[in-house]
């Protein structure tokens, strides 16, 4: 992704789809204890996720009926898990809605169910969407979503806190009045965390479609840093500042630094804002700082080169020089954690472009992303869409061999103009925008250049042919 080019017309955020959630709990020896599935490993919304039951209403919950969102939470749990609860036991804690940041959105009534001391699932009705069933005592949820052998969506954890300090005497509809009572806390500024320290909040920025959002990634122990805080829109930063005012008063840790992964607008607008607001310097590389306008009381020093080690009391940073994309490009590795905050390196929503006339460089990408594999991080945070699995990076470079093969093999001997070879290339992405094909097109014919295995009939590059 990079920011938005003239004449490309912004996104818009996708509608989220009417769904149910069910935060099935019972007593236990040590407290409540709450249901939770392994979603597949090939679901499209959170793979490999613990989480509560549910989805989608659909036509048999009479969905222009009152109670429609009750009666798919029933029906979703006993499809899902076998177990069967009326929906008017069925006690709403809440509202959830994907933020716009992923494709596949939801909004979300979550409801409680607290079944009888005891109860077992029966067995895995739907196998295809939950791989494996178990009550989990809360504290225990806690504990282990901590040490990251848990991995759960981000409305669950709070849920996870909340049900471990609740009284396991509580009657049903006490215990949901106690569950809403935080859910509405938590809505105000939403403690999105991917893993313990890990927060982030997506903000609205002028980036290149499909992505309508750039991931504010907010790591930290005792000290916390600010990556990427790409909207200049007052009341995106008011939202981001709310968020990191609750981090202060919930876990007591400080704000360190602004820290930046490149130079790119969708990255940067809101950079000096949120320094100044927060009274902490702003870190990039010397390549980024260079292209980024910041008065000089800001641009902290040392810089963050290739190496550079951040202690922040907890949890320390590793940054790696990652051009291609950008000249001052890098990536964040959370050390001990396999944990890589990849900023522009990989996407959760398409492919990055590489901007020749921006100091992009599509050797030096593709060298930037066997670097980054070579970490081995399990899981991927890149600032625009979701969190991606370690296998991300070696898929981008797959993609990207493919698509150079593809440019290569529309070489001819005589030369061809770039639109043809871009419109062949790229022929089986009808909807990518004529000029944004011909930029990832010249960018692979300069590499192909580079290796001596193209060559340009002009200077500007308007023509093309194969060695």
């Amino acid at each position: 992704m990079s920011e938005l080019p003239d004449g490309i017309s912004p996104a818009v955020p996708s509608t989220p789809i009417d769904s149910a959630v069910v935060a099935v709990v019972r007593r236990g020896p040590a407290g409540w204890e709450l249901l939770l599935g392994l979603r597949s490993r090939h679901s499209r919304f959170f793979p490999s996720h613990w989480a509560c039951p549910g989805g989608r209403v659909e036509s048999v919950d009479r969905p222009d009926d009152p109670g429609a969102f009750a009666r798919c939470g029933a029906r979703e749990l006993l499809e899902e898990t076998g177990v069967r609860v009326a929906p008017g036991d069925l006690h709403p804690i809440g509202v959830r809605t994907t933020p716009p940041f992923m494709k596949l959105r939801y909004h979300s009534p979550f409801f409680l169910a607290v079944v009888p001391a005891g109860t077992v699932p029966p067995g895995l009705p739907s196998p295809d969407e939950i791989e494996e069933l178990r009550f989990v005592p809360a504290a225990e949820a806690v504990a282990r979503w901590e040490a990251g052998t848990l991995p759960a969506p981000p409305p669950l954890p709070p849920l996870f806190r909340s049900l471990a300090t609740a009284p396991p005497t509580l009657a049903p509809a006490a215990l949901a009045a106690r569950l809403r009572a935080d859910h509405e806390a938590d809505a105000a500024a939403p403690r999105f965390e991917v893993a313990h320290g890990v927060w982030f909040y997506p903000v609205a920025t002028a980036t290149l479609p499909p992505a309508t959002h750039t991931n504010v990634w907010m790591p930290g122990g005792a000290r916390f840093v600010v990556i990427d805080p790409g909207s200049d829109d007052p009341a995106e930063l008011q939202a981001l500042l709310a968020v990191i005012a609750r981090r202060r008063a919930v876990t007591g840790a400080e704000p360190h630094a602004v820290l930046l992964t490149h130079h790119h607008r969708d990255h940067v607008a809101g950079a000096a804002a949120v320094a100044r607001a927060l009274a902490v310097p702003v870190l990039a590389h010397p390549e980024t700082l260079a292209r980024v306008p910041l008065d000089a009381d800001l641009a902290a020093r040392p810089e963050l080169t290739d190496g550079a080690r951040l202690d922040l009391g907890g949890l320390t940073l590793v940054a790696h020089h990652t051009p291609g994309h950008a000249p001052g490009h890098v990536v964040l590795e959370i050390e001990g954690r396999s944990l890589l905050i990849a900023g522009d390196l990989v996407s959760g929503m398409s492919t990055i472009l590489i901007p020749l006339a921006d100091g992009g460089d599509m050797g030096a990408y593709l060298a930037s992303l066997r670097q980054a594999r070579a970490l081995g991080a399990a899981r991927v945070l890149p600032a625009h869409g979701p969190v991606l699995d370690g296998g991300a990076l070696a898929r981008a470079l797959a993609h990207r061999a493919q698509r150079e093969a593809q440019v290569a093999l529309a070489l001819g001997p005589a030369p061809r103009p770039l639109e043809d070879l871009a419109r062949e290339a790229y022929a089986d992405a009808p909807d990518a925008p004529p000029a944004l094909a011909r930029m990832q097109a010249l960018a692979h014919l300069v590499h192909l250049e580079q290796r001596g295995e193209a060559r340009r009939a002009d200077p500007e590059g308007r023509d093309w042919s194969v060695v």
